[in-house]
């Protein structure tokens, strides 16, 4: 359970107000080793530890120096080459590609912009696989009981089952969650952050595709509810 009250950078408050462990678990999902390290937020924001090239990590002030180097140098590049200036092109393009892996943190204010919503990730992560946990384990009982029982007979089992088809949806939502809040402030990884990721459609275009989908949709759902009810009336057929 993540402490509220925690900060980015480390102001003495623990970060978690309850936790289990696994020791060395991460690191062998991670990197298929018990040692291996892992960075933390506080890791990739200072840098400074030892990357698998045996260079050190960039701190984020630092990467986003260099993200703004390189988007100057892609402006002095243009600029030179509308003005016929081959060689001052050259020289912007070198600077560029030696600055480009960074190019998207120029667009970045504040180094507390690269963390994505953490309590969201987190707890929505969590909710995703504990309820994958729970579709397996759901599944192989369903199995020892086609096997054992007249799966028929149990109407316990039946509830229980149209119960479960909700937690489907809540699972593929949560993991939408986590890959589109986990992936902040990112459109592209470090090409592209999404302040500077501004589409060019029009408003009221975005809104009509909008409203067809949901015209749609909303048609379809009805239909499908209609067959799904006349299917339920008419029950099972007799073999």
């Amino acid at each position: 359970m993540l402490n509220p009250e925690k900060k980015t950078y480390d102001d003495g408050q623990a970060p978690f107000l309850f936790r289990m462990e696994i020791p060395k678990m991460l690191s062998l999902l991670a990197e298929r080793k018990m040692d291996a390290f892992v960075p933390g937020i506080t890791d990739l924001l200072e840098g400074g530890y030892e990357l698998k090239d045996g260079t050190k990590a960039l701190s984020a002030e630092e990467k986003i120096e260099r993200g703004k180097t390189a988007i100057a140098a892609l402006a002095a590049y243009r600029d030179a080459k509308s003005a016929g200036n081959e060689e001052d092109a050259k020289i912007a393009a070198k600077t560029l590609k030696e600055n480009v892996a960074y190019f998207g943190y120029g667009y970045i204010k504040d180094v507390n912009d690269l963390v994505p919503n953490v309590p969201l990730t987190f707890y929505a992560f969590r909710v995703m696989v504990m309820l994958g946990g729970y579709f397996i384990l759901f599944f192989i009982v369903i199995l020892f009981l086609v096997y054992k029982r007249d799966l028929s007979k149990m109407k316990w089992m039946h509830w229980v089952a149209l119960l479960t088809i909700p937690l489907g949806y809540l699972a593929g939502q949560a993991g939408w969650v986590v890959a589109e809040c986990g992936r902040q402030p990112w459109a592209i990884q470090d090409m592209l952050p999404v302040n500077a990721a501004i589409s060019k459609l029009d408003v009221g275009s975005v809104q009509t595709t909008f409203f067809i989908f949901l015209v749609l949709f909303t048609i379809m759902l009805i239909a499908e509810i209609g067959i799904l009810l006349k299917a339920i009336k008419k029950g099972p057929e007799n073999n």
